[in-house]
């Protein structure tokens, strides 16, 4: 057959069968043709209008516009029955269920031909018994009759009512009535419909059964969800949507739930940091819109509030820590779907907003008709740190500089850092506190002093409905424990949905959301100073890690113990335990949206909506007193050292939308058009206080300091804003015959920071499809196919701040009595300024072939932003330091591609596998001033790093890392001077002259990004896999660096090896006269230092690439067994799961680490690797129960 040649399922020659094999090939294959036929005749829809007309003048309708044709004996077939049958789109196996409901004719496809012939009669039918009068048994049937709707209280012709375990089954009416008699007790029936999900309901004893079916949006069919949360065909959308399935967020569960489609979405790339738990996610769709400091996360939309990510991540200062984003209050189990929104045409209708993208998210409100139901979720997962410090930390040498150990207590806290010592011995040797321990390598001192995470869910939901509403509650809390010691992470959401039919034409949906974290101590990440990986990575391994736990406070002071050189930089975590360092956040959210919509018709509708998002952040953290000190006074002031901060934050979102809808079919052409407006208000104020040099030690508050005063340029202890921003817009979709659609969507914001005069910005799109499937009905290999194409043009405000448009005022302090007020700042205004714009244009082709089996999607765009804002130094004549104009340019451009295919299906067995890819091209068009070249960020002097720069660079790729690299002659040859040292590229290096001897050494941005995922089921077991993958991109290692500049790595090895008596620079000549390099340099701690002081990069830059078994997880359902338990009939449903997520990396570029160990969620520290937590793998265990 065809369909399994394509799929490479039996191919002549492949392998040797044996007759066993050639019998199961044959029946495979006639199971595929029956599947086919089965297919076909739910993908062949009709639409007919007879009235009192005989059986066959149906049937032959149904041969005049279709494939099919009848065969039957017209002597047990009675086709002059006279029927009325008026359907619309309806699959042809369901108006032949309706056609033939309540006759004796069955019929059956096969090929293109119908089958029909009697009804078989049932002689062994169980019957249910009941005693007479006369004690007597008597036999009689049960009799079951009700309507089956869809969730919006609408009838459902066609649907197939199905007795389990016989052959006895009705169809309902055109009113979704049906009415069945059950060959047994306690009956099973089976209600399924194309379109719908399948669904099985226990008969009871009732004789009244109301069932309501869900759509089934992977069915033919699909249903996505697109802007403004308006539901549609998928074949009439011209742009890339990808409806994900809502299982995939619970399959492996994780504290942030975007983190778990990690490679399962072509175009979305989301990179968690290793940043403790409760941290942020790192989501970008199709490469960043903008210039790092801009947000290049997509929009997300809850419930129709559309909110910004809002990561609080660690970006090179604030404290390093990471305090996670907006979506930690998204409970995995409350969503009811979700939906990506990749390019500027799909979500062009939020303008402003969109030029990143947006995910729609609606959470779960209710079945009508369901009754009351109870679910319970409880989830444990333990998370574990991966060590690869072994692939590069060497053991052969300990602490201890010029080859010699310390001698002293003075000596080993002088050399801590150090392992340029002698060779590990096991002899004792004196430790920085004064006790001597063997002289022996302690590797695993991080691992030692990290925990096991753990992470503990629960939810329960309530839910109920009946034929007017429905409703669900639900309550979840989790509990989590971070690897690092101290860091926890506590979160409590409350969800209600309700959505409620006020009466036939006006519909109510309320949800509301509130949710409260807590976030314990987050750990200090991305930085060289007091963070933990820090301390441990960049300490010699000769002191075991119970030294510092013991000795971590000096006796004499009551300060931190010294333990290495860099005094005050490298501290040790202990005493951050011991004395209570601490750094608290804690957050409460609601968001509520409440929409009221009217159906004036079935063609016209009108809905408003109000959205409300409210938030408050308190924060409290300390820096200790004697922290990396060895005395607790502040010099001569006789004040305790330390300080103490408080800051609490509110931001308010209001957002009110209307959209007045209509859509209208005229003979084969269908028009939906729609026009709203919204209004958007946005608030944000902060308060924060803090005080130093206290009367009593430790004691961490306001009142205890003795300066309290903003001393500090940098500090503002009140910060206001607020702005506005209205809207029009407008959709319109034209229609043809189900073959072609085009769509129009237009949107007007004005924005309250703009110049009054010139303050709005048209945002427009098109987009088309032709469903070429519709020209090829006689293909039968072809089960659906799609071309689209769209154009659009967004933007977005991020990068215009709330008051850069006009001149700022402050109140000065009094002088000579008088109050004075100035020009606040040193930023001049641009009433000029304007958001950037986003231009994109998109093709695509999707094809579904064999039934289904074998589907790929594919979109090529091209994405141009234009206008960026970037920050202008301008000239100490104009009495301003800097403005922002806009100024650059970029452009993003890639393929996107879907392959999904189901090798086999059985009854009983099923493997569907699904891989994506996403190709992406970067350019940076402009930087806006004459070198060409624009400093993003100088990597020394955020967190001390000396290693590197980000750039973006006219005609190179975006988030460009530079560094400075060896020194080369024309031949290639390393240049050293007449000592045998390292020399690095300057000023005079060709192609360096503006960037002080740096030179571009790969994009921080990968290529390729993509997983391949697969999916087993058997009968109630189900097992799935992810493969994923990213290449292409580059990263620089602070890590590889500071390790080997103070000799720990085993790179550092060089030239103290046995026989060794320094290190000759490899392919080296002298840069004075050429000659090859003959000296060898026996300083090697200087040496291997000045890779850190001339920022030489070579060594220590990788691709970030990596291949890695992402996730494993295994489910089973135990419903049935359940179901047979007399004593557990109330269960509804039973699953237990258990996952592993991060299994291994198969392959990576970078030893020593993973690549994806990033710190930060932001790109200002895109591509640079330094002190992140080792990522953890994670087991996770679940029990889901219904009620």
């Amino acid at each position: 057959m065809k369909t399994n040649d394509l799929l490479g399922l039996f191919r002549p020659g492949y392998m040797k069968i044996g007759l066993t094999t050639k019998l199961c090939s044959l029946l495979f294959i006639a199971a595929l043709i029956s599947a086919q036929a089965n297919t076909l005749s739910q993908k062949t829809k009709m639409t007919i209008n007879l009235e009192d007309v005989p059986t066959y003048r149906v049937m032959e309708e149904i041969e005049a516009t279709t494939e099919y044709k009848f065969l039957y004996d017209v002597n047990k077939v009675d086709t002059s029955r006279k029927v009325s049958i008026k359907v619309k789109d309806l699959a042809l196996e369901n108006v032949l269920q309706v056609l033939f409901n309540n006759t004796n004719t069955d019929f059956v496809f096969s090929g293109n031909q119908i089958v029909l012939k009697p009804k078989q009669v049932q002689t062994n039918t169980p019957k249910s018994s009941v005693k007479s009068s006369d004690n007597e048994t008597t036999s009689v049937q049960q009799s079951v009759s009700g309507t089956v709707n869809d969730t919006n209280g609408q009838p459902i012709p066609g649907v197939s009512v199905v007795e389990k375990g016989t052959s006895n089954g009705v169809a309902t009416d055109f009113d979704g009535n049906y009415s069945i008699t059950l060959s047994q007790p306690n009956a099973v029936l089976i209600f399924s419909s194309l379109g719908f999900s399948r669904k099985e309901v226990t008969v009871g004893q009732s004789s009244e059964l109301n069932v309501v079916l869900e759509e089934n949006v992977e069915g033919l069919d699909e249903v996505v969800v697109t802007g403004l949360g308006i539901k549609r065909d998928a074949k009439k959308v011209g742009y890339a949507v990808t409806a994900v399935d809502t299982e995939e967020l619970t399959k492996t569960r994780t504290v942030n739930a975007m983190e778990s489609l990690q490679g399962k979405v072509a175009g979305l790339n989301i990179s968690p940091p290793s940043a403790g738990a409760g941290a942020s996610v790192q989501i970008r769709l199709r490469g960043q819109s903008a210039f790092a400091g801009a947000s290049n996360s997509p929009l997300f939309v809850i419930n129709g509030l559309p909110i910004d990510q809002g990561a609080r991540g660690a970006n090179g200062r604030d404290n390093q820590r990471d305090l996670g984003d907006n979506l930690q209050n998204l409970n995995p189990d409350d969503i009811e779907s979700m939906t990506v929104l990749k390019g500027a045409t799909a979500a062009a209708i939020y303008g402003a907003r969109a030029a990143n993208g947006a995910v729609i998210i609606t959470t779960k409100t209710g079945t009508l008709n369901q009754g009351i139901g109870v679910d319970f979720t409880s989830s444990i997962t333990t998370s574990h740190a991966l060590n690869f410090l072994d692939e590069i930390r060497q053991t052969e040498y300990g602490q201890g500089t010029g080859g010699v150990r310390p001698q002293t207590q003075g000596e080993a806290q002088g050399t801590g850092q150090f392992s340029f010592g002698e060779r590990f011995d096991g002899v004792p040797t004196v430790n920085f506190d004064g006790v001597s321990r063997p002289y022996s390598p302690n590797p695993y001192q991080l691992y030692d002093f990290l925990r096991t995470g753990t992470n503990l869910t629960n939810t329960v939901g309530f839910s109920g409905g009946n034929e007017k509403g429905s409703f669900r509650a639900s309550f979840a809390n989790t509990s989590a424990k971070g690897i690092q010691p101290a860091n926890e992470y506590e979160k409590r959401i409350f969800n209600v949905g309700i959505n409620y039919n006020v009466t036939e034409k006006l519909n109510m949906l309320l949800n509301v959301n509130y949710t409260n974290e807590e976030n314990i101590n987050p750990p200090q990440i991305g930085t060289q100073g007091p963070g933990a990986v820090g301390f441990f990575n960049r300490l010699a391994i000769s002191t075991p890690i119970e030294a510092y736990r013991q000795s971590a406070i000096d006796p004499v002071t009551g300060a931190e113990l010294r333990t290495n050189g860099f005094l005050g930089t490298i501290n040790n975590p202990y005493y951050q335990l011991q004395k209570n360092q601490f750094f608290n956040d804690n957050r409460n959210r609601l968001l509520g949206t409440a929409t009221l919509r009217y159906q004036f018709t079935d063609w016209l509708y009108l809905q408003g909506r109000y959205n409300y998002d409210y938030a408050t952040n308190f924060t409290e953290w300390n820096e200790l007193n004697g922290a990396g000190a060895t005395t607790t006074l502040e010099g001569d002031t006789g004040f305790y050292r330390g300080r103490y901060d408080i800051q609490q934050t509110q931001t308010r979102d209001v957002n009110a939308d209307f959209l007045l809808g209509a859509n209208k079919e005229f003979g084969k052409f269908s028009v939906d058009a729609s026009f709203g407006g919204n209004t958007w208000r946005s608030q944000f104020q902060r308060n924060a206080q803090y005080s130093r040099l206290f009367v009593v030690p430790d004691l961490y508050s306001i009142k205890n300091g003795t300066s309290f005063e903003t001393d500090e340029a940098a500090f503002q202890p009140y910060q206001f804003s607020t702005f506005r921003i209205n809207s029009l817009y407008g959709l319109a979709e034209f229609g043809y015959d189900n073959l072609l659609y085009l769509n129009f969507t237009g949107r007007q914001d004005w924005f309250s920071v703009l110049n009054p005069e010139d303050n709005s910005v048209f945002y427009p799109s098109v987009s088309g499809s032709l469903i070429f499937s519709e020209l090829m009905k006689e293909q039968s290999w072809l089960t659906y196919g799609k071309l689209r194409g769209s154009w659009a043009e967004v933007g977005s405000a991020n990068g215009v701040g709330t008051y850069e448009g006009i001149l700022n005022y402050t109140i000065n302090p009094p002088f000579n009595g008088q109050t004075t007020a100035g020009v606040a700042g040193n930023f001049a205004p641009n009433p000029l300024l304007r958001p950037f714009t986003v231009t994109e244009k998109e093709i695509g082709l999707e094809m579904r072939m064999f039934n289904s089996r074998l589907r790929f999607d594919i979109a090529a765009f091209d994405k141009v932003t234009t206008d960026q804002v970037l920050d202008v130094t301008l000239s100490n004549a104009s009495g301003y330091d800097n403005s922002k104009q806009n100024l650059g340019s970029l452009k993003n451009s890639g393929l996107e591609t879907l392959v999904e295919v189901v090798p086999i299906q059985t009854d009983d067995f099923m493997w569907s596998s699904t891989w994506n890819n996403a190709y992406l091209k970067t350019e940076v068009l402009d930087v806006g001033n004459d070198s060409g070249t624009l400093l993003l960020i100088f990597f020394n002097g955020t967190g001390n790093e000396f290693l590197g720069e980000l750039r973006y660079t006219e005609g190179l790729p975006m988030n460009q890392l530079y560094t400075r690299t060896y020194r080369r002659n024309d031949s290639g040859q390393i240049l050293v001077n007449d000592d045998g040292r390292l020399l690095a590229t300057n000023g005079d290096t060709p192609g360096a002259e503006n960037t002080n001897g740096f030179l571009p050494v790969g994009s921080s941005i990968p290529k390729h990004v993509g997983g391949w995922n697969n999916n087993f089921s058997y009968k109630n077991l189900n097992f799935s896999f992810l493969i994923d993958y990213r290449f292409g991109g580059t990263m620089l290692s602070s890590t590889h660096l500071n390790m080997t500049r103070q000799g720990h790595s085993q790179f550092s090895l060089e030239g103290r090896r046995e026989g060794e008596n320094g290190v000759i620079v490899p392919n080296s000549v002298y840069e004075s006269n050429g000659q090859p390099n003959t000296t060898a340099v026996s300083n090697l701690q200087s040496f291997y230092a000045d890779y850190r002081n001339l920022q030489i990069g070579d060594p220590f830059t990788f691709k970030s690439d990596f291949i890695k078994l992402r996730s494993i997880s295994l489910s089973y359902d135990l419903t049935d067994v359940v179901n047979n338990m007399a004593d557990l009939k109330f269960v509804k449903g039973l699953t237990l799961s258990a996952s592993c997520r991060n299994v291994a990396i198969l392959y990576k570029d970078i030893p020593g680490l993973d690549p994806e160990a990033i710190q930060s969620s932001g790109d200002f520290r895109a591509g640079y690797e330094n002190s992140a937590l080792p990522t953890t793998r994670n087991f996770n265990f679940s029990l889901n129960v219904k009620f």
